[in-house]
């Protein structure tokens, strides 16, 4: 996915406002910043509120504000302490005690204790809107300075990562004083992460090194600067070597960017989850499975994936689950699945749909040129067997909002993957994420509604056993292939072009520690942990 850069005169723009946690710092180094791409936006709204799912800046989450724990989604099973030191289930799965790290404290001075992380569940529970994980939490409580017990309405063994690697912790010091922090949207945001916001304007922003870290001597990066890039900026921008760490799709990454510097150079493109074409669910005709099977039947992934993505990735396993690898998380009858292209029965499936209704638009976010390529070639393959796309592509952040709130008939979305393919499946197809047509999502954004996957998804969730898990899984498997609920395209790559000029120490198919790119969170901030000043 593209995610256009800004032009380099945005490095130094002026006029821009000091942020939260005070202080342009450098670490007392001569260590030089780092300049990043994350997202494709002509310009940045004041947005660090970590719950926010619409004009939130990168960062916000891992960078400024921290989770308990942290997943790498890279080695399933591989996890490391962080807010948390350690974590205990009680009350049959219906309770989870934390024991939190000492030490710790806020970029403003202020101590972390249990205290800020029960504010921060029991405002998930306050504020649904919040609640991005759809967390079914009945309450929290600190029973200690350094521990935090946190109740659910029913087991939840499974939603650790959920609870503790994907909830970012708010300093309650900051946040009881708002009085909606739906809206709230952070302009000068409090963490306990390793950078600070020093300056803010719509077209730059900056996070300085956290003097104040709990980490100690890290991060090496002393800042890092974002830039809001406007049109094609982007191949321009790395050819100059303007943009040290980049998340982008680059039509041709040799020509245009290792370039004769392959030491220098890098980009490392492990899978993050799946992209899928998602059909709007409340749209009766879509609402109808042969529809699906149809349209399904009728898209030639392998020229998605050979055209429009350039080879880069590969076609998705029909149940969404990455294969070679989850074969334990497949019913065994679709093991061997795998998509193959057939006009003839597509045609059948549709003969009792009126031709009529057979007309749709398919959204597209305009910068993901990746995306928009592959949406022709849909349109195109759609239209051999009678179906009539109009494709239509739109800024960034229209889109995130148009597909939030169900307005759309078609459009492609990328699902991250999380410690197993029940997460995936889980942020695809629970009905506690889908919301009504007009508020905002956060999952099941084609607003699946079925009462056995639901079923399925608590049953992974009461246990700790593998062996139910994967039971669980290999039905939601069945659904995905039988059903058709979204349609798997491809897997989703994590774009990351970076340059070993500045800095050492990024991820790379050898030493996997992390997601690469700097759009993923907390991943990017576990990078910057990492990197080293490069030896001269």
């Amino acid at each position: 996915m593209k995610r256009i850069l800004a032009v380099l005169a945005a490095l130094t723009l002026a006029g821009c406002s000091s942020g939260g946690g005070g202080a342009a710092a450098t670490g007392g180094t001569s260590a030089p910043p780092l300049v990043i791409h994350a997202v494709d936006a002509g310009t940045f709204q004041e947005d660090f509120n970590p719950y926010h799912l619409e004009g939130v800046n990168f960062g916000t989450s891992g960078m400024i504000h921290e989770t308990l724990m942290y997943f790498n989604r890279l080695k399933p099973g591989e996890t490391t302490p962080w807010l948390a030191l350690k974590h205990e289930w009680s009350n049959d799965g219906k309770s989870v005690t934390f024991t939190l790290r000492q030490g710790v404290k806020w970029s403003d001075g202020q101590p972390f204790t249990a205290d800020d992380v029960a504010f921060t569940f029991q405002m998930l529970k306050d504020h649904p809107q919040l609640n991005r994980n759809a967390l079914e939490i009945e309450g929290a409580e600190a029973e200690a300075p350094d521990k935090v017990r946190v109740d659910f309405k029913n087991t939840s063994y499974a939603k650790l990562f959920n609870i503790a690697g994907n909830s970012p912790i708010v300093p309650k010091h900051v946040w009881e004083k708002q009085q909606d922090p739906v809206t709230f949207t952070n302009p000068k945001p409090v963490g306990t992460g390793p950078y600070t916001l020093s300056k803010f304007s719509a077209q730059l922003y900056e996070l300085a090194k956290n003097p104040s870290y709990w980490q100690p001597g890290k991060p090496e990066v002393p800042l890092l600067r974002f830039p809001a890039y406007t049109a094609n900026a982007l191949q321009t921008a790395l050819q100059q070597g303007e943009v040290d760490w980049a998340g982008a799709f680059v039509p041709d990454i040799q020509k245009i960017y290792v370039q004769g510097k392959p030491e220098q150079n890098k980009y490392y493109y492990p899978p993050e989850g799946i992209v899928t074409l998602l059909p709007n669910l409340t749209n009766p005709v879509l609402a109808k499975p042969e529809v699906r099977q149809a349209i399904s039947l009728a898209i030639d992934r392998d020229k998605i994936v050979r055209v429009a993505e350039r080879g880069y990735t590969k076609v998705a396993h029909p149940t969404g689950v990455p294969m070679p690898g989850g074969e334990a998380y497949v019913a065994p009858e679709y093991r061997d699945a795998a998509y193959q292209v057939d006009i003839a029965k597509a045609k059948e499936l549709l003969k009792g749909v009126d031709p009529a209704q057979l007309t749709f638009e398919l959204l597209v976010p305009s910068p993901f040129t990746d995306w928009v390529n592959a949406a022709q070639l849909i349109r195109e393959d759609l239209a051999k067997v009678g179906i009539t796309v109009e494709t239509r592509g739109v800024a960034f952040q229209d889109w995130v909002s148009k597909v939030g709130k169900g307005n759309y008939d078609l459009s492609i979305r990328a699902t991250q993957a999380g410690p197993t393919p029940y997460f995936q499946m889980r942020s695809l197809l629970f009905g506690g994420l889908a919301e009504p047509v007009g508020e905002a999502a956060t999952g099941n954004y084609q607003r699946w509604k079925d009462a056995e996957t639901d079923r399925l998804i608590d049953a992974y969730a009461a246990t700790e056993d593998e062996a139910e898990h994967q039971r669980a899984t290999q039905g939601l498997s069945k659904i995905m292939v039988e059903q058709v609920p979204a349609l798997p395209l491809f897997y989703s790559p994590s774009w990351a072009q970076y340059r070993t000029d500045k800095y050492v120490g990024w991820p790379t198919e050898q030493d996997p520690y992390a997601m690469p790119s700097p759009y993923t969170s907390p991943d990017a901030a576990v990078v910057l942990l990492r990197l080293k000043p490069t030896p001269r």
